[in-house]
């Protein structure tokens, strides 16, 4: 084993050589533009009288013919002067941003993004913000710098509120939703309502971050404000419920909408239905298709999807496939890669893996395709019952269906080899996944780790860690709790 984790830290951990190109950018370095024709360094008013009148005429190449410094006081001045003309603004600041040795600062962008949004220019609003965001938005101080910075610039100027609503709606989309609820929260402030479609799309966000109970206090401020939910909204807003296990909650709140007079889709039904099934509440499941069934509410593929993943969580085999029958015969519904890839799954849970295999041959006949979250489904429902032979066979065969494997299907067959005690075969398939561009996580350092505990080279093990920790991987419990495992075990208990 000893032979095998020499070449296991020859290529999985070799170290990595970055190379940094150290940038220059700093608002306060001013940037010497040439002299030309004029030799006379001008006073900052007649300056600025004299730029934006080159800038208005459009034309912003004779600014090369002045002396001046680029700062942030000019820009910022400039920007004031010339707040009704967007478009000598925006020209003025393409030529400030397209030096190397000045950047301006997020305040002169905040001062910009009110101008163009006012003046109804939003393409040139949105790739302004987006500039903004990955500039100056590089840790959690700075971007709560840059959303003071355009509160200040409406606060001056009284501005367009527009730009809070696509500030918010950037900050979503980076994930940075502590930053978007902040936002949320100024503009109530400031007396400002943001738009439905960006307070859905927080919600949203909030809801697919596991933060359901956040979603929900946030919607109950969204109502206090005054906006009116859509069907989209109300539909987060059940899964948010949902999410916290207030599967109940989410029913009262369906029927409160019902009655205010909301069409309720199916969607917001199959949220309902996602819920029970999370707690194996088929009762639940029962009425709330009841509930459907008299309100003239026909249930889709997703629908059915849901009862099949609950009846597999259950065990029920039997009555999954039942109603993949039922969805087969059912010319409303289209059964997609989903629906079998459910039932795959569930086979594989109860190591019925014949009967896997039987569902993805059907699958085939019909004429879908294999897709990646199948092929894993087999390689560890394989790897699960000790069949790895097996389980490398799916793993090498996702080539010949235009699949490439990804980290969980190689983690995967790595924890096959692990608990079979294959540390050779590990260690190959280590080299194989760094040599298709993927990178280890503590997923596979800790399945590693295991792996040598298994065969008792607490060494090696204790080798990897190092280099683990080395290599800036953090460990989490599970590494933790194998390492100390090893350390007992070699009767090393200080520094266990």
């Amino acid at each position: 084993t000893s032979n095998a984790f020499q070449m296991f830290r020859s290529s999985l951990l070799k170290p990595i050589f970055l190379s940094l190109s150290p940038r220059t950018f700093h608002s306060s370095l001013p940037l010497q533009w040439k002299l030309r024709e004029e030799t006379t360094n001008l006073p900052q008013p007649q300056l600025i009288d004299r730029i934006s009148r080159l800038l208005i005429l459009n034309r912003p190449h004779s600014l090369q013919n002045l002396t001046f410094k680029f700062t942030d006081n000019l820009t910022d001045s400039l920007l004031r002067h010339l707040r009704l003309n967007p478009s000598a603004c925006l020209s003025f600041f393409n030529l400030a941003t397209h030096h190397s040795h000045y950047r301006p600062h997020s305040l002169s962008y905040s001062i910009l993004l009110h101008i163009l949004a006012r003046a109804r220019m939003f393409p040139e609003t949105a790739s302004l913000l987006r500039q903004l965001l990955d500039l100056h938005c590089t840790n959690n101080y700075r971007a709560y710098a840059v959303c003071n910075h355009v509160f200040a610039a409406y606060k001056e100027f009284g501005f367009s509120p527009a730009v809070f609503d696509m500030l918010l709606k950037a900050f979503v989309e980076k994930g940075l939703t502590k930053h978007a609820l902040y936002v949320f929260d100024e503009m109530g402030r400031l007396g400002r309502v943001p738009g439905l479609r960006s307070c859905s799309f927080l919600l949203a966000k909030l809801v697919n971050k596991g933060e359901g109970s956040a979603a929900v206090m946030v919607f109950d401020q969204i109502v206090r404000i005054g906006i009116v939910p859509d069907v989209y909204m109300c539909s987060i807003v059940v899964n948010a419920h949902c999410q916290v296990g207030r599967v109940d909650v989410a029913v009262g709140f369906l029927e409160k909408m019902v009655k205010e007079g909301l069409e309720v889709n199916v969607v917001a039904y199959n949220g309902l239905i996602n819920g029970y099934v999370s707690q194996g509440d088929f009762e639940g499941v029962e009425r709330v298709l009841r509930l459907m069934s008299e309100r003239g509410v026909s249930r889709n593929v997703a629908t059915c999807t849901m009862l099949m993943r609950g009846y597999c969580k259950k065990g029920k085999m039997d009555e999954a496939e039942k109603l993949l029958r039922e969805v087969e015969e059912d010319e409303l519904l289209v059964v997609d890669e989903r629906v079998y890839g459910v039932l795959v799954d569930g086979y594989c849970q109860m190591g019925r893996m014949e009967d896997a295999v039987r569902i993805q041959d059907e699958m085939l006949r019909v004429g879908l395709k294999m897709n990646r979250v199948i092929c894993n489904t087999l390689v560890k429902g394989y790897c699960k019952r000790g069949q790895v032979c097996e389980a490398e066979r799916v793993f090498m065969g996702m080539v010949d269906w235009n699949l490439s494997p990804d980290c969980y299907s190689y983690n995967t067959l790595l924890d096959g080899y692990c608990r079979e005690g294959k540390m050779n075969k590990a260690f190959m398939l280590c080299e194989e996944m760094l040599r298709e561009g993927i990178t280890p996580s503590v997923v596979t350092y800790n399945t590693v780790l295991k792996g040598l505990a298994h065969v008792g080279s607490y060494d090696d093990a204790l080798h990897l860690w190092h280099l683990m920790v080395d290599r800036g991987v953090a460990p989490n419990e599970v590494s933790c709790c194998t390492m100390l495992d090893c350390l007992f075990k070699m009767g090393d208990s200080n520094r266990a």
